[in-house]
């Protein structure tokens, strides 16, 4: 069975956690050069370098040198692919996307920077951390989302979802994009951002616009914690068990939760007045403080095994908090053979999570270890193309532009996929049961994930609704859906059922804990592979109890999202339908990728520290006189920082006289920093640090949500079903094409137009409805337009 990248070039030439966008194409069968400096990749020999360059071959080219630029220039005029975060260099280096594509029209030119259309800040480069802290994603954190506590100052966030975040969102674009130059013989240019990944990855954004303000959610109702809330962690609690180890509790659904507290001896006063509105009606502040610490107290009662035993059982959503190394022994990673290893000739044997993607007819392999420096050094590079230069004229349409996805999934986890499909151009039709997506009930939090699509209600469990959506898949290119197994059969859209109706169709199970397996017909929540993969354990920080955090979900759709472009290429490529797998599990895990290997003599992993702060004095959050900064820098820059704060008598301490005694020494280096960083205010140092050449930023204090509006990177909308709210831009950039905005669509919104494209007349609708198979939105909650998506022209017109 081919990859379904065989026979594809690729140069990439990108640094750190970046180099994972390659990784996707290499383990699918692309042929992918890694270009490097002299002294490697600045991440080579620290963790997830191994994870982010398997498969790939090393070349060193300097970028400084003639016959670096030269050398690096031969490939990509005989490539397919370029990725490259060259930021305003690439144009003098001849490697800007105008230049690249003139030389090679086929090339697919995808470039990566920090902060993407907040250009003003692109000097700070692309680290994670200090992308995260300029942008206000720092702030607002919560039980919810990584923090132990509501807090009105900065935390670090140990999962790197902006940059995981700009890889996924890449390979959507790279894909597409192939996908669309199968058809067309012409490359796209393309770009994407940290920034974007960012708010790609954040689950709860509500966009809720009052005048030119957005209200984060934080501050919604009177700006104090709304008591819903403290209802929903309820809900979410990360519980203590006899063997001091950790739970983490995920029963927001009645039925969970009335079986949870059964369970533990609590349930016969959910009849009472007082607690009868559990949990998401709980009556005050002090009822949730009172019944939190009895739930707490009943868990201790039992181990972590023993509660879990108990819980698979009975259906309760719960999961235990694991460590990176139980994480990557977990029976759900081994029964879906979603691990590898692979033999490294200096470390041996790695075991690590395996390709992102699970395909049947066009499976990844992970083909080796990650390169040593210059192993390409010998290889005479690509021959030249044979096929000759295409001379159609460039297109300017979107590169999913003609491809349709039905989504028959709810919440987050899944749809934010064709989301983000859509916003490259494909249609996606939503397909909702009667009452509608669950996940709707969040607000406004929904409409961001709703943007694009069209949506009709049809309850699949009747014969009638069955056949509707027959016809639907039919005309599809694709399905995505997030039931457990065994439910699609029921519902008449199984994988076998769904093929032999559409024998090309890609399908995609946006699975949890995947198909196979024990835990496989578990429900799962955000909360979940946080517990399993060791996030909750590392973002807690040293010797804290686990925390829950958010990021699961969005990232679990982000995946989603490549599956379905990957997919389509494949079918583009060989003619086959096939069935795909995600699972949140796996996706989480590519989160933490850089803690994603195991092997004999590995070094212990780097912690959090204790105060949710960052790792290390080199590279943490540091209160100042005003504000905070985040300090993002090597060892190597040790002389200038001490110069920076003015403790040049510290190069002569002996507890910091060479970096083991640094290490040795990290948290009395941070208390003594602490006080010097205190001196100054965080824009100050941020200034001081520029000058000296250090990573040093100032932390926003506001929220992610007030930095995107008051940076002029979202847009006011209006719909008549969800009133005011500023609408995200699509997260993907494509030159030359018109900008697709998406519509959140209301439940059975296109119902009556999605109908009519089957053939059914209006009266078969109206007798439907009657009977409740289909519902169609009342007239009044639909928007003029019509239509999921809104194309507009390049100079903002429609």
């Amino acid at each position: 069975m081919q990859g379904i990248f065989e026979g594809l070039r690729v140069v990439d030439l990108t640094e750190g956690m970046l180099s994972m966008t390659s990784a996707v194409l290499a383990d699918f069968g692309a042929d992918v050069v890694k270009i490097e400096t002299e002294s490697g990749d600045s991440e080579r020999g620290r963790p997830g370098f191994n994870f982010w360059n398997r498969g790939k071959r090393s070349l060193i080219a300097n970028l400084d040198s003639v016959s670096g630029q030269r050398r690096i220039t031969e490939l990509v005029d005989r490539a397919d692919v370029f990725i490259e975060a060259l930021g305003s260099r690439s144009e003098q280096l001849g490697l800007d996307p105008d230049s690249t594509r003139a030389r090679n029209p086929r090339l697919v030119h995808c470039s990566l920077t920090g902060f993407g259309e907040a250009t003003t800040l692109e000097s700070f480069g692309h680290k994670d951390e200090i992308v995260m802290a300029k942008v206000g994603r720092l702030m607002g954190n919560d039980p919810l989302s990584g923090a132990h506590e509501d807090t009105d100052h900065p935390i670090y966030l140990a999962a790197p979802t902006s940059t995981y975040g700009c890889a996924a969102l890449a390979l959507q674009g790279i894909v597409a994009s192939l996908l669309q130059r199968e058809r067309t013989g012409l490359g796209r240019a393309l770009s994407t951002s940290l920034l974007d990944g960012i708010s790609a990855a954040t689950m709860r954004l509500a966009f809720e616009r009052r005048g030119d303000d957005v209200i984060p959610v934080r501050s919604r109702g009177d700006g104090t914690i709304p008591i819903l809330m403290r209802g929903i962690r309820l809900c979410f609690l990360a519980v203590e068990t006899s063997d001091s180890r950790y739970i983490q509790m995920c029963c927001r659904q009645p039925r969970l939760y009335r079986n949870w507290m059964n369970c533990i001896g609590l349930g016969d006063e959910l009849e009472t007045d007082r607690w009868s509105g559990l949990p998401l009606g709980v009556k005050s502040h002090a009822d949730a403080d009172e019944w939190e610490q009895r739930v707490r107290e009943r868990m201790r009662t039992k181990s972590q095994a023993e509660w879990m035993n108990i819980f698979r059982n009975l259906d309760i959503g719960a999961d235990p908090f694991l460590t990176e190394d139980e994480f990557l022994r977990h029976p759900q990673l081994e029964e879906n053979d979603r691990l590898v290893t692979v033999d490294d000739p200096e470390l041996g044997p790695i075991l690590q999570l395996g390709p992102l993607v699970k395909a049947t007819a066009t499976p990844a392999h992970v083909s080796g270890p990650a390169p040593s420096l210059n192993s390409g050094r010998d290889w005479a590079g690509w021959e030249p193309r044979s096929e000759p230069l295409q001379s159609a004229e460039p297109t300017t349409r979107l590169p999913l532009d003609g491809y349709t996805i039905l989504e028959i999934a709810s919440f987050l986890a899944a749809p934010l996929g064709p989301t983000l499909l859509a916003e490259l151009g494909a249609r996606v039709i939503k397909v909702e049961p009667i009452d509608g997506d669950p996940f709707r009930s969040s607000g406004l939090e929904f409409v961001h994930i709703a943007n694009g699509k069209e949506s009709i209600a049809v309850d699949l469990k009747t014969d009638e609704g069955r056949a509707i959506l027959h016809q639907l898949i039919e005309q599809s290119d694709a399905l995505i859906h997030n039931f457990r197994p065994g439910v699609p059969e029921k519902l008449g859209f199984g994988y076998e059922e769904a093929s032999k109706i559409r024998p090309d169709l890609v399908y995609l199970y946006g699975a949890s804990y995947g198909s196979n397996g024990p835990e496989s017909h578990r429900a799962a929540f955000h909360s979940t592979p946080n517990a399993l993969c060791g996030g909750g354990i590392l973002q807690a920080g040293k010797s804290n109890p686990p925390v829950n955090d958010s990021y699961a979900d969005p990232c679990s759709g982000l995946a989603t999202g490549v599956a379905l472009a990957l997919g389509l290429l494949a079918r583009e490529r060989y003619g086959v339908g096939q069935y795909m797998e995600t699972s949140m599990l796996v996706s989480a895990g590519w989160v933490h990728s850089a803690r994603m290997e195991s092997y004999n003599g590995q070094p212990p992993r780097p912690q959090l520290t204790q105060d949710q702060l960052g790792y290390c004095a080199f590279r943490r959050l540091y209160e100042c006189a005003e504000g905070w900064i985040m300090l993002s820098i090597d060892d190597a820059d040790w002389p200038l920082l001490i110069a920076l704060v003015g403790a040049g008598e510290l190069s002569e301490d002996r507890r910091f006289k060479d970096p083991s005694s640094r290490v040795e020494n990290d948290r009395m280096l941070q208390w003594l920093l602490e006080d010097r960083f205190k001196t100054n205010t965080a824009a100050a140092w941020e200034s001081l640090g520029r000058q000296q050449g250090l990573v040093i930023a100032s932390a926003a204090e506001r929220t992610l949500e007030e930095f995107l509006v008051h940076s002029g990177l979202l847009e006011s909308a209006e719909h008549p079903a969800f009133g005011s709210y500023w609408r995200l831009q699509p997260r993907v950039r494509v030159t030359g094409s018109e900008r697709a905005h998406g519509l959140p669509c209301e439940v059975g919104e296109h119902t009556d137009s999605i109908m009519h494209s089957l053939g059914y007349e209006p009266a078969q609708v109206d007798a439907l409805e009657s009977a409740n198979v289909v519902k169609r939105a009342a007239t009044e909650r639909r928007h003029p337009l019509g239509t999921g998506v809104a194309h507009l022209q390049m100079d903002g017109t429609r």
